[in-house]
């Protein structure tokens, strides 16, 4: 995955000791991944690199909103997202490319670490399971009245008729021991 130049961080030049860096993502982000199910957003990643001699501890703050379907009506609501995640990136481990969760190894010769693909996981393990439209001030749902309307003409609540297949029949007077 390779979004641009501007999710790369290059390492090598830095000193030992703490640095900041932002990155802001938007629809542009989103356009690059083709699996990717947010294809809007506005995004603002801080990111907090602790470089050490064998190892960089990065400590990511995920803030701001992406477009997403609610589960309740399925129009389209800007959805705020926010989460704090860490990751450990190993220099010069003797095992270059085995992963953890939150712990990747990388060669020693390495000088730039691309985040775009962390800064794509943290992003959508903001997202909660459920989404819906935040209620207003009343405690009101906001979602779109009318398709709520549409769907629950769909829904019943009957039970459905169950029709019984002739040939499973002779099986219903078969007694057990």
């Amino acid at each position: 995955m390779s979004v641009g130049r501007e999710y790369i961080v290059q390492f090598v030049g830095l000193n030992l000791g703490q640095h900041e860096f932002e990155f802001l993502v938007n629809d542009k982000f989103f356009e690059h991944l083709d699996y990717s199910e947010i294809k809007q957003g506005k995004i603002k990643i801080t990111l907090t690199l602790i470089k050490q001699s064998t190892m960089m501890v990065l400590e990511f703050n995920v803030s701001g909103t992406v477009k997403v379907n609610c589960d309740l009506c399925s129009v389209d609501f800007d959805l705020p997202i926010s989460g704090d995640y860490r990751l450990i990136v190993k220099v010069g481990g003797h095992e270059v490319g085995d992963e953890d969760d939150d712990i990747i190894s990388i060669a020693a010769n390495e000088h730039e670490l691309d985040l775009s693909q962390f800064i794509y996981e943290y992003i959508m393990l903001s997202i909660p399971l459920k989404r819906v439209h935040p209620d207003n001030e009343k405690g009101e749902s906001t979602c779109d009245k009318l398709m709520l309307k549409k769907i629950s003409q769909f829904l019943t609540d009957k039970p459905t008729e169950e029709t019984n297949d002739p040939r499973w029949d002779g099986l219903k007077n078969i007694k057990l021991n």
